[in-house]
């Protein structure tokens, strides 16, 4: 039977429900591998399909979680408190604007166009530089995944539960910002469709007025592109013949730009823009391997000297003063006395301790006393 019952204080579900979500994230983060990888090796468009079509799946489930935590903190401590002290902002961010600017008008336009006008209208999308920016803040799902961990982890300590879960969402939030601006600012764009456009244009005139002083420009040109063009689709002759077609049209269609590009002496070219995806999908799985290994490292290593020292000494003095029978010693670690938490450790264990053990000892002597005389009075 799957229990019905919250397992920790800030869920709003039930703990299969929690343990789900935490699935579907993990889902999730490798969806968005496989999605940069697609495009990388160039897969089958209905490879990509199948993923967009995966991608809004995840994304309504998202959405629908988010509006169920939405209502349940209404209930309860309220939707701001939600929204800034668990974290709803980051449920929101990965949810309805994915849904409604990214996977939501993808899906629709495969369903509704056939191949040839899908992959027209595909184009559209994925020329979007929103859509491509907004898309990489699914990996902000990892926070969930971290607040789970750090409650497993630091059952014992709210202040290393929140402090982990600030330093994991302000390195996962910041990375995530700079992969958004990269596709915004042009001097540090990754994968811009229209400078790929004017720099291999410019290169192809290039051959082109090259080939033009050959005996047979045609036959030159089309070894050049052969050799050197995976992202050409076609090219034309001055009579508007296509003397030169990619074997793998198809698959360069899902990617074309649509339209003939003129170029010198009345050639023109039909370019494919995969070459630039290419770019800013390897800059997006480097991204998010830099960001899985950056919560490793908070998660794994800062995690545990955060509670060695600060989080398990302030726990032991906090359960020292406030309880009579908790007299165990916070241990000072070499090289450390200096660090104001052990400073403050060291007064606690040579002065608080002693005098707590004095005041034990003196309500002790006082209780026997008390016995005696009490006996006495009976006889």
């Amino acid at each position: 039977m799957f229990a019905l019952t919250r397992k920790h204080k800030g869920d709003h579900f039930p703990e299969f429900v929690e343990t789900l979500i935490i699935f579907v994230i993990l889902l999730v983060i490798a969806h968005t591998v496989l999605e940069e990888l697609s495009i990388i090796y160039h897969w089958d468009h209905r490879w990509i399909q199948n993923l967009t079509i995966a991608a809004f799946v995840f994304d309504a489930i998202f959405t629908l979680e988010f509006f169920g935590r939405s209502i349940i903190s209404l209930r309860e401590e309220g939707f701001v408190h939600y929204l800034r002290s668990e974290r709803g902002w980051i449920d929101f961010l990965t949810s309805i604007p994915l849904l409604l600017f990214v996977s939501g008008p993808a899906l629709y336009l495969i369903l509704s166009h056939s191949d040839e006008g899908a992959s027209k209208a595909f184009q559209i999308l994925v020329v979007l530089k929103t859509a491509k920016a907004i898309r990489v803040t699914r990996v902000l799902r990892l926070i969930r995944v971290i607040k789970l961990f750090g409650k497993i982890q630091n059952a014992e300590s709210v202040m290393a539960n929140r402090h982990i879960g600030m330093v994991s969402t302000i390195a996962v939030v910041s990375l995530v910002c700079l992969m958004v601006i990269s596709q915004v600012v042009p001097l540090t764009s990754f994968g811009d469709h229209e400078a790929w456009r004017v720099t291999r244009t410019g290169q192809l005139d290039g051959w082109v007025k090259t080939s033009l002083k050959t005996a047979d420009p045609d036959a030159t040109l089309q070894a050049l592109v052969h050799s050197n063009g995976a992202d050409v689709i076609g090219f034309k002759d001055p009579e508007g013949k296509v003397f030169y077609q990619n074997p793998e049209k198809e698959k360069l269609n899902w990617t074309s730009y649509g339209e003939w590009i003129p170029l010198s002496g009345g050639y023109s070219v039909e370019l494919s823009y995969f070459p630039a995806e290419m770019e800013h999908a390897r800059f997006n799985l480097v991204m998010l391997f830099a960001i899985l290994f950056i919560i490793s490292g908070i998660v794994i290593f800062y995690s545990r000297l955060f509670a060695q020292q600060v989080s398990d000494p302030i726990y032991v003095m906090d359960r020292g003063m406030r309880q009579w029978d908790y007299n165990l010693e916070v241990k000072v670690i070499p090289g450390r006395e200096s660090d104001e938490v052990f400073r403050l450790a060291s007064v606690y264990n040579n002065r608080w301790l002693s005098l707590k053990n004095q005041i034990l000892n003196f309500r002790k002597k006082k209780q026997k006393e008390k016995s005696v005389l009490s006996v006495e009075d009976l006889l």
